[in-house]
């Protein structure tokens, strides 16, 4: 799976600010026997529009009171509490001089999408929790990775074990150093690549002293490739394959703006029906590549395809470049040089048509006419 860097794209991330509205029911509680009291009152009892009360043979009336409804018009009009602070707000920003439009230009920046660089910048220095990233060398092996290479390599143990159900005696440290310590790429600092250089990483996430993920990379002269990822299961809840991505898709950016040739972001193999590798998709926009003709083509016209059929061809546009193949043009390699398969069958008679079929279909006819098919002597 491959996501494409595009200079000046920025992140798809917003926040937004918004205020909860509050509803409050009102609910009433009726006395009944009271009502039916006030009822047998008033059946005995006229009551008239008004009392009349004497006193010293002088009549006085009492008008009944009038009942006003809704505000009250004799004084200002109420305001929302917010409404209020603003207004505060604005009052002190012209006291110091701040006119509207400057005001105005603050508050739509607020509102403006921030990048990925500008997220992972916003770090309180009096933050309770500090999360330290590094990328040290791996391959030939550095003296900060060797300083930590026993935390690594428990971490990946503990990993294996909680998540993917592997018994302890297959996760050894022989096998995660062949694994992902040991590499065949060759470390490289040029005069006009990255200031990192090109080679093997590890990219490892400390929280608060403590190493709780580990990214290994390949740093490729046109892309970044993500290898495997693994992290303490205690801290699973925090979606670390997610932000580790989102740190390896702003160190690919920064590394464009290095070397400009740099400019793609490989999240390496995408299984549709795996529930874990589901939020490789989310990262757009993003490419899968085609397994007959070594295509490249956007994932959401794929995955209708991959719904129906787990193995599919993407490349629909070049039907005879891998179509039907001929397995005696097939390409191998045998004894240190390079035949037919047609001319190797002959000459030693194996019987592995079978396998060799497979391996048509698998690659198509324009790559097996390219690439060497190995045939071992024994």
């Amino acid at each position: 799976m491959l996501i494409e860097e595009k200079p000046g794209q920025e992140s798809n991330e917003n926040v937004a600010d918004t205020m909860p509205a509050t509803i409050s029911d009102h609910y009433m509680r009726v006395d009944m026997d009271a009502i039916r009291k006030e009822d047998k009152t008033n059946d005995s009892m006229s009551v008239p529009s008004s009392t009349v009360s004497v006193a010293n043979n002088e009549a006085k009336v009492k008008e009944p009171k009038s009942q006003v409804k809704g505000a009250d018009p004799n004084k200002p009009p109420c305001k929302k509490a917010k409404l209020i602070r603003m207004e505060r707000k604005q009052r002190k920003l012209q006291a110091r001089g701040i006119s509207l439009d400057q005001m105005e230009k603050r508050a739509s920046k607020g509102n403006e999408e921030k990048t990925l660089e500008q997220f992972f910048s916003e770090i309180k220095k009096d933050a309770h929790n500090k999360l330290e990233v590094k990328i040290i060398s791996s391959s030939p092996r550095s003296k900060e990775f060797t300083d930590t290479m026993q935390q690594s390599y428990e971490l990946y143990k503990k990993y294996q074990q909680a998540m993917h159900n592997d018994p302890p005696d297959k996760c050894t440290q022989k096998q995660w150093i062949r694994f992902l310590v040991d590499s065949p790429i060759k470390t490289e600092l040029q005069y006009d690549g990255p200031s990192i250089g090109y080679g093997s990483f590890h990219e490892q996430f400390w929280l608060n002293g403590c190493l709780i993920c580990v990214g290994v990379l390949d740093i490729l002269p046109y892309c970044i490739s993500s290898k495997y990822l693994y992290y303490d299961p205690d801290f699973e809840f925090m979606s670390l394959g997610t932000y580790s991505a989102l740190r390896e898709i702003a160190l690919t950016r920064k590394l464009h703006n290095e070397v400009p040739d740099i400019k793609y972001y490989c999240m390496g193999f995408y299984v549709h029906s795996c529930p874990k590798m589901k939020y490789k998709g989310q990262f757009k926009p993003s490419f899968l590549l085609c397994p007959q003709a070594y295509t490249w083509h956007p994932l959401e016209k794929c995955v209708p395809k991959l719904d129906v059929n787990k193995y599919s061809k993407f490349n629909e546009t070049d039907a005879d470049r891998d179509g039907e193949v001929d397995l005696k043009n097939i390409l191998v390699l045998y004894d240190h040089q390079a035949m037919t398969y047609g001319y190797y069958s002959a000459m030693t008679g194996q019987a592995d048509q079978a396998e060799v079929s497979e391996y048509a279909k698998l690659t198509g006819r324009h790559c097996a006419h390219r690439m060497l098919l190995y045939r071992s002597s024994n």
